[in-house]
């Protein structure tokens, strides 16, 4: 079951188009690794399936419904995302924030404190900390909680902007093995990241962007070689040792 659909996308700021005609899909229950050189336009492109940018051309569907709305309809839809950069209420604490990631299914009796013991569960240190401002955790515990918090409202799209970013290498293989266990859990996950390595050990598709369009699109299992993938179409150059 394809969980997120993006036909001939464009989009941008102002006049500037970034994104132009890109065309890819995840289906529900796998990982979509979109990669791509800094500036090619992977941020960009998450956004305006979050409807935080325009959709300029083209169309993106969720669960097979075509999105027209703004951003919280998104949401409702099934749509969430973890924005890079530890996007946390940071003055607010740990339990908080989670309960402002549930916000949108309030009236839902017991669901957010249903949420957020599955979120303890998910990240027994958030529990510890559960009365800490979110601006005292550490960077991966801040990054355990953006992606708690967007949990809380039951997606069933998830994308993921870059969450290695700024951590320990420890905390970044828990966090890629929580990634992983979301798939298994029947989620569509979109994975924009910088480590292509670890991407591509938990992925089951890759898309490479360039300069706004879509350059590769194919099973991981495809790939083969993947030095050829980094020094094609990353620039990433191949080290050779010894």
């Amino acid at each position: 079951m394809i969980g997120l659909d993006v036909r001939d996308l464009v989009t941008g700021y102002g006049e500037m188009k970034i994104v132009r005609g890109v065309n890819f899909t995840c289906r529900v229950g796998e990982i979509t690794a979109l990669l791509g050189r800094n500036g090619a336009g992977k941020t960009t492109t998450l956004s305006a399936i979050a409807g935080l940018l325009p959709t300029l051309g083209g169309s993106i569907s969720i669960l097979g419904a075509e999105q027209t709305d703004g951003a919280s309809q998104r949401i409702h839809g099934g749509l969430g995302l973890v924005q890079e950069g530890k996007r946390v209420f940071r003055s607010r604490s740990v339990e908080e924030n989670l309960r402002l990631g549930g916000f949108i299914h309030r009236r839902r009796r017991g669901f957010i404190s249903d949420g957020i013991e599955k979120a303890y569960e998910r990240f027994p240190v958030l529990k510890t900390k559960r009365s800490d401002a979110a601006g005292m955790l550490s960077g991966g515990q801040q990054q355990m909680l953006a992606i708690a918090q967007a949990l809380m409202a039951e997606p069933k799209v998830l994308m993921l902007d870059e969450p290695s970013a700024g951590l320990a290498p420890s905390v970044v293989d828990e966090v890629f093995g929580e990634i992983n266990a979301l798939k298994k859990e029947g989620l569509c996950v979109l994975l924009v990241e910088q480590l292509i390595d670890n991407s591509l050990a938990v992925a089951d598709h890759v898309a490479v962007l360039d300069r706004g369009r879509i350059t590769l699109d194919c099973p991981v299992n495809e790939l083969g070689d993947w030095d050829v993938l980094r020094e094609s179409y990353l620039g990433a150059p191949v080290i050779v040792e010894g």
